[in-house]
């Protein structure tokens, strides 16, 4: 709920400004709507593309280009009214901006990602609503009081912004924020991932894994990258690393690191209680920016 609440805003938010360079295109200059479609494009694009990486895990490709696409569209639909450069301008800010919010998403650790996206919403909003203190500066005020009173009044907007949220603080909204990266508003307290970090020699036969997952590590990528279990699942994790150089699985927001020597393997009991969606890296010295990385979707069944 929490995800659909802030895609609407954005998509009110969008609508309201686009609505307003319509009605009062005649008044607003070239370059306060070229400002405006470029500002509005990437605002659209990096919020979009903030929630895409999340509601869509696992698909950084598709995320991405869904993004790019709606904050292009935004950025052209607002510029389409003033010039054809105000209309260029808001295609690439809007294609950037869409582009930069999913990657953006994907580099945060995991316990930050729920606070991320609350600093997303706030900043984009904040700044369609300054669009729209600057865009009525535009217009005089007889000709700004002609119309109807949300196009000729900031306040309506801003109590928008206010009223939504606050309204995603409440409990019922953030049941949603359990989510994580490499997508989502995810588990901010590793405390409540219960962990059982021991090797396979050292397993109680009364604590049996349910599932194996084999993990193979290689210069540079983990094999599955795409992991799914589910929450509570006693997991042995068994990281063969099939690499010439050493190699580690660590999954972000959690205790759980296991290490593995060239053509060697580790293992490990691992239960995560909490569901979302984790990054996984491997945390030696550029492995990671390499590419090194996965994620693992924790579902409740």
């Amino acid at each position: 709920m929490g995800y659909a609440t802030i895609l609407i805003l954005f998509a009110s938010l969008s609508t309201w400004i686009v609505s307003y360079l319509i009605a009062f295109r005649k008044s607003i200059s070239c370059m306060a709507g070229m400002m405006t479609a470029m500002a509005l494009g990437m605002s659209i694009g990096l919020g979009v593309g903030s929630l895409m990486a999340l509601l869509i895990p696992g698909q950084f490709f598709q995320s991405t280009m869904i993004s790019m696409l709606i904050g292009g569209t935004i950025g052209v639909a607002a510029g389409i009214t003033i010039s054809l450069m105000a209309v260029i301008d808001g295609l690439m800010s809007g294609l950037m901006g869409g582009m930069m919010g999913t990657m953006l998403i994907i580099m945060i650790p995991s316990p930050y990602v729920g606070l991320t996206i609350k600093i997303m919403s706030i900043l984009c909003s904040g700044i369609i609503f300054l669009l729209l203190l600057m865009l009525q500066g535009e217009v005089k005020a007889d000709v700004l009081n002609r119309k109807f009173f949300l196009l000729s009044k900031p306040s309506p907007m801003f109590c928008m912004i206010v009223i939504v949220l606050v309204l995603l603080q409440l409990p019922v909204f953030g049941k949603t924020q359990s989510m994580n990266p490499m997508a989502g508003m995810g588990p901010t307290s590793t405390s409540q991932d219960h962990v059982h970090n021991q090797t396979s020699q050292e397993t109680n036969p009364l604590d049996k894994p349910d599932k194996v997952l084999l993990v193979k590590a290689a210069e540079y990528s983990f094999t599955p990258s795409s992991i799914r279990i589910i929450a509570g699942q006693k997991i042995q994790l068994v990281l063969d690393n099939t690499g010439q150089v050493e190699h580690d699985f660590e999954i972000s927001g959690t205790n759980v690191h296991i290490h593995a020597a060239p053509g060697k393997k580790s293992e490990m009991i691992v239960s995560l209680d909490k569901a979302g969606y984790y990054q996984v890296i491997c945390t030696l010295p550029g492995h990671k920016d390499a590419g090194m990385s996965a994620s693992i979707q924790v579902t409740k069944s």
